[in-house]
């Protein structure tokens, strides 16, 4: 349904997306990982039309966007990063003027604007404009946007950015029901369960270019990390503690977050010995076991985390 070849944008002499190459099946929901500034959303903005790659060729159900932009944006839907709402527009009106943009009828747009805000259960809401409505529906209201002419694909922006974990995962099943209806799906976010949920395949972005790619399972299994404990000192580690804790063996990589330590294990035979030695240096207050997930993965591929 969608191929990017050989993408690249540069902006001056800093290259944002630096040869991305990736396909995606219809039906198919891929994720779209990285830190701040790894080159995620102006990927987005490229496969939609809005920025000019400065190389590489993006096909979109088998038209080139450059070359045939039209007929290629006629297949896809948009719910961006960022939330604009016109300041005198109700939401039934919103959703009308978008589907009229869409060069939908008059009645065609009545109807997809009454049927896209059911869906987005916002009928009790619908004479609003979008500025009052909460966050979590607006979220709704601008995935209803992207739905208004019911297109085969939709790229998500970071869609639950900002919101609680209540209206999140009410977002979720949102997202989940498309997956149903078979859309097609590009899914870019900075919350590592929401990929582990929603996502068939991830690719995981640095420095605007591809380290690794497949399903969460797979890319889980492929660094070979057994797992992850997280350990709290009652005192803060010392360079010198942190270099022997580095030496036991089993333990393959040692990270800092929020005053924790999270520590890499290749064997979970290693975690008497890191206890026994942590106590010692530092003394513990906390410690968690668990399996490694997607934020350990690219931990371990780039050294730095997610939302760096």
């Amino acid at each position: 349904m969608i191929l990017v070849e050989n993408l690249v944008k540069s902006f001056s002499t800093h290259k944002v997306v630096d040869g991305v190459s990736f396909s995606v099946h219809s039906g198919e929901t891929l994720g779209l990982l990285g830190p701040n500034g790894a080159g995620k959303t102006t990927t987005i903005r490229m496969l939609t039309g809005l920025v000019r790659p400065s190389s590489g060729t993006i096909t979109v159900g088998g038209y080139n966007v450059l070359k045939n932009p039209i007929e290629a944006k006629r297949l896809f839907g948009i719910s961006p990063q960022e939330a604009s709402f016109h300041p005198h527009l109700s939401i039934a009106e919103d959703l009308y003027f978008y589907a009229r943009l869409r060069g939908l009828s008059r009645s065609e747009s009545r109807l997809q604007a009454r049927e896209t805000i059911a869906w987005a259960k916002l009928e009790e809401h619908s004479a609003k404009n979008g500025h009052q409505l909460s966050g979590g529906m607006q979220r709704r209201l601008l995935m209803a946007r992207a739905l208004i002419t019911d297109p085969p694909i939709l790229y998500l922006d970071e869609p639950t950015t900002g919101l609680d974990p209540q209206s999140r995962h009410a977002l979720w099943d949102y997202i989940s029901e498309l997956k149903e209806r078979k859309k097609t799906l590009i899914l870019t976010t900075h919350y590592m369960e929401e990929a582990e949920v929603l996502c068939d395949r991830v690719i995981i972005i640095d420095h605007g270019r591809i380290i690794a790619q497949g399903s969460p399972s797979l890319l889980r299994r492929s660094v070979g990390i057994d797992s992850v404990l997280t350990l709290k000192p009652r005192r803060p580690f010392s360079s010198a503690d942190l270099l022997a804790l580095r030496k036991i063996p089993g333990v393959m990589d040692l990270h800092s977050s929020n005053g924790c330590l999270l520590i890499h294990l290749r064997e979970k035979e290693a975690l008497d010995e890191i206890v026994v030695t942590a106590s010692r240096l530092a003394g513990i207050e906390e410690l968690d076991l668990k399996e490694p997930g997607l934020e350990d993965v690219f931990l371990q591929l780039t050294g730095r985390g997610l939302r760096e």
